[in-house]
């Protein structure tokens, strides 16, 4: 053990280097490292994986190490996920741990995925090399939960994120939502964008709000904008169309062939038929089809009924919820949640996990609604694999 640091202190500091790989390493978790060595005289170094492709954290830690010739030989390994085990776009994390000498490795959360879990552990102790598990779990878990419902749910990790005033309005009587919240909050969002795979809307937000959908975030990668148009209404002008970034639109089947749809293809977008009953195109089959485009993280932001038509299927894990110090009013004007709602208030469903931020004068609520939102989902199946 550390003779200085206690394992949960540095597990913080791995997880903190975890976090710059949002966005940037999908669908690969976002992974930090941190090697302690030197008993009493301790010296550090730390890795996280920068993106998909390269090096994953524990290697970038090792030779961040010996740049700064630190011995690894009987050093503590701190890594926020278990080790792979495998060989993917890199070779596996557990031989170059072994060959480094590391004498005991710190883990946060293990990996349920068949092609690693529980065989890295196994590799490390047939090693001689000591192995502690589940330290600061609960924050691990939070951090990957998005990987671990792909892994597990063999669908995104959804996201439900809307903007109100204080009386839990999205929008004025008039339709008028410009703007809710302040510059600070609507700049901590947009960079928040560039952290998630995708982001998706209902028709009519695009319609009535004509949103860009990115993140504008200096180098940092623009999400996937998706639209829910069973009617290929999307107007050929709409911001969306005029970005670069690739735009999926699903509309209803037998809609993908109408003039609209390819008048909408001619724009770049990419239209996508999905059959629909009488509530509509299924969200799990939008979710389904998410995942095989690789899409473990999908933020969405609304409107009303597209938000009601997720928490209908169940099928919200997250809520992010801004609220500016502003009063509306007005019998006609919106709230952020339609659909078809719950009957009695027992059935609520109960946000957990809560975190509070201040941004200016508004307030950020993010929590989880679900078991996978906090990463705590059963095992059903997986369609994932770190490279």
């Amino acid at each position: 053990m550390s003779q200085v640091f206690p394992d949960p202190l540095v597990m913080s500091q791995a997880l903190e280097l975890a976090r710059r790989g949002l966005g940037r390493v999908s669908p690969n978790p976002p992974v930090g490292a941190v090697l302690v060595a030197g008993g009493a005289d301790e010296r550090r170094a730390d890795g996280w994986h920068q993106f998909y492709g390269g090096n994953h954290a524990e290697v970038n830690c090792l030779e961040a190490a010996r740049e700064a010739g630190i011995d690894p030989r009987g050093a503590d390994l701190y890594v926020t996920l278990e080790p792979c085990a495998h060989q993917g776009k890199t070779p596996p994390c557990v031989e170059a741990i072994i060959a480094a000498g590391v004498g005991r490795v710190v883990v946060s959360v293990d990996d349920p995925n068949p092609v690693t879990s529980g065989k890295g552990y196994e590799q490390l102790s047939a090693a001689g090399i000591e192995v502690a598990r589940g330290v600061l779990a609960e924050d691990g878990k939070w951090l990957i939960a998005a990987y671990l419902c792909h892994v597990r749910n063999s669908r995104p990790l959804v996201t439900a994120k809307w903007a109100m005033t204080a009386d839990g309005r999205i929008a004025c009587t008039g339709g008028d939502s410009r703007w809710i919240t302040c510059e600070q909050t609507r700049a901590a969002t947009r960079e928040a964008r560039s952290e998630v795979d995708a982001i998706l809307v209902g028709v009519q937000t695009v319609i009535s709000d004509d949103p860009r959908l990115t993140s504008r975030t200096a180098e940092r990668p623009e999400p996937l904008r998706v639209v829910i148009d069973p009617r290929c209404r999307t107007p050929e002008s709409a911001r969306l169309l005029q970005e670069s970034t690739p735009v999926l639109i699903y509309c209803q089947e037998g809609r993908e062939t109408s003039p609209s749809a390819e008048a909408l293809r001619g724009c770049g977008a990419e239209v996508v038929a999905m059959g629909a009953g009488a509530d509509g195109i299924s969200i799990k089959d939008i979710l389904g089809d998410l995942a095989t485009r690789g899409v473990q993280d999908l933020l969405v932001e609304g409107g009303a009924d597209t938000h009601g038509r997720f928490l209908d299927a169940d099928l919200v894990d997250r809520v992010q919820i801004l609220v500016a110090p502003k009063v509306v009013g007005g019998r006609a004007a919106p709230g952020p949640v339609g659909g078809e709602g719950i009957a009695r208030m027992e059935l609520a469903r109960e946000i957990r996990a809560c975190r509070w931020r201040e941004l200016g004068p508004d307030r950020v609520l993010e929590g989880a609604i679900s078991a996978a939102g906090s990463g705590d989902e059963v095992c059903t199946g997986t369609t994932s694999g770190r490279g």
